[in-house]
């Protein structure tokens, strides 16, 4: 049933013209897709089980590969999680079968998609640690796409005047670069070329709304290229100063992005902001469509586009509420009037029983909107708590070692006063002095690491032997195996300076390294796969 229902709605929206159709006309087919956004996630579903299954089925390494891959790009603009599942999966498979290309393939998708929420830094921390020496034209292709989209979005959250135009710069570059191999002439290419040349240093706008134009040529409503250059389209109206064009094309791109489905994306947030800031009597509907975006990202798992609608909800619901306050007023006016009057009573009495209960429609449908505020409202203070713990741990641990070193210092003067050299030396040789410390730090790096990577024994584990695990003893929260190799995780890869963390030589540290590489699964890469544990989302 579902299938015949998207068919019929493809059949029903190929008819339309880009430059036919009036708004209206827009906005009823918007709402006929918002009516079937349901049936268009069980499409995508659907084709995303049977892909999985195919992936059991598989009678090749290449042809798992393959299915991985079509498995990512029905994911990646879907649901980021199971997109990231899907690269780690495929990543692991092709290091266990030794394929070099499709291991520096799903790192590429990896970084996409951490910059795609957020985590720009770690995108391009993975695009540094591919090899480029194995590029063919779609591995080189892929690369530069993920570069370009990872400093353009870097760019936007920046927003400022000093790093900003440092990471526009690179995007340039990097657009520059995916045009040479992008074939010439494709719709893809004139899709990236007006994108350089609206996001450019030149901002060409005309010659960015012709390429676009020139990318949707007999392109289907369907395709995520659709749903990107009508979009891209419309942000060049809106600087071009053509309002009317810039709302019918983010309708366009908002019908596309239900269609397809795409969870991660710009234009229904777009559009809910441009309706409340243009068409004060339809707050309700910028509220309503806000709220779409904002589920999409929250089904996404999409930070930044939280964050956005995070800024933007605020002003749409106190407008809403003003609204029906200001509602509620009128409605109180007419109850004092018609209470004047008794003729058509009955009547008026009918029409207020009306109007209360749209009233305790619009007042459920805020509680619901205040309820979803309230809950990322929440989500964000438990982030912040967090770090707040964390900074007054290392602020409650650099007074106790203060204190420690002024009694330390007194004690010192006190001995060099009493000419007591012989028992300053035993104090300085003595290794029980740091004994007490060494023991608090470590219950405290312990519980502060797990806390922030709880998965990371069980996921370090993954990486041995079976029969070679390492579990703490009872009583300890990590051993030193574990404690060396955490080290690892948060970037300190230096024996010398583990070992001075770890009050033990650096030959030692060397030693436990060796042991513990001895017992993986993989013995090459080893510490890259650890420093890739628990992946922070």
């Amino acid at each position: 049933m579902a299938k015949k229902v998207v068919i019929a709605v493809m059949l029903w929206l190929v008819g339309f013209s880009l430059r036919a159709g009036n708004l209206d006309t827009l906005y009823r087919r918007l709402e006929y897709a918002l009516e079937h956004r349901a049936d268009y996630m069980r499409e995508k579903e659907e084709k995303i089980g049977r892909l999985k299954r195919l992936v059991h089925e598989a009678r090749s390494s290449d042809e798992s590969f393959r299915l991985y891959d079509s498995i990512y790009h029905e994911y990646y603009i879907y649901k980021f999680d199971s997109a990231m599942v899907c690269v780690d999966k495929a990543e692991r498979l092709a290091m266990k079968r030794g394929n070099v290309y499709y291991q520096n393939l799903f790192r590429v998708y990896r970084a996409y998609l951490l910059s795609t929420t957020g985590y720009f830094s770690e995108a391009v921390a993975a695009l540094s640690a591919v090899d480029r020496s194995v590029f063919d034209p779609k591995l080189r292709k892929e690369y530069y796409q993920a570069c370009q989209w990872a400093y353009n979005v870097w760019a936007e959250y920046s927003d400022d005047n000093i790093y900003a135009p440092r990471y526009r710069e690179k995007f340039l570059a990097y657009s520059d670069s995916l045009l040479a191999v992008i074939e010439p002439d494709s719709r893809e290419y004139f899709y990236r070329k007006a994108e350089r040349e609206g996001l450019g240093g030149d901002f060409d706008w005309k010659k960015a709304e012709v390429d676009y134009l020139k990318a949707l040529e007999g392109l289907h409503v369907s395709t995520r290229l659709y749903a990107c250059a009508t979009c891209g389209l419309a942000l060049v109206y809106k600087k071009m100063g053509r309002y009317e064009d810039y709302e019918k094309y983010l309708i366009l791109s908002a019908i596309s992005d239900q269609i397809c489905p795409l969870k991660e994306n710009l234009s229904m947030q777009e559009l809910a902001l441009h309706i409340f800031k243009t068409r004060e009597a339809d707050v309700a509907l910028a509220n309503r469509y806000l709220g779409y975006s904002l589920e999409d990202a929250i089904f996404y798992n999409n930070r930044l586009r939280l964050l956005e609608i995070a800024k933007k909800f605020p002003s749409i619901v106190m407008a809403y509420q003003q609204q029906n306050k200001e509602k509620s007023r009128r409605l109180a006016l007419t109850v004092s009037f018609v209470s004047i009057l008794s003729v058509g009573l009955l009547l008026s009495l009918l029409y207020i029983c009306k109007q209360m209960r749209q009233l305790r429609l619009r007042r459920e449908e805020l509680a619901a909107v205040n309820r979803e505020l309230k809950q990322l409202n929440r989500k964000l203070v438990n982030t912040n708590h967090i770090r707040e713990e964390y900074v007054s741990l290392f602020l409650d641990l650099c007074a106790a070692y203060i204190d420690k070193l002024g009694k330390y210092q007194d004690l010192v003067k006190r001995k060099v006063k009493a000419r007591q050299i012989d028992d300053l030396l035993k104090i300085v040789n003595s290794s029980k002095m740091s004994e007490p410390d060494a023991k608090e730090f470590f219950v405290n790096f312990d519980t502060a690491f797990l806390a922030i990577y709880p998965q990371f024994i069980e996921e370090f584990n993954a990486l041995l032997r079976e029969d070679e695990r390492i579990i703490p003893k009872k009583g300890e929260i990590l051993n030193t195996e574990l404690r060396i190799f955490a080290l690892v995780r948060i970037g300190i890869k230096d024996s010398s300076k583990i070992a001075t963390l770890l009050f033990y030589s650096p030959q030692t540290i060397y030693n436990y390294r060796s042991a513990v590489k001895s017992k993986a699964i993989v013995r090459d890469d080893f510490e890259k796969q650890v420093e890739a544990l628990c992946a922070l989302i």
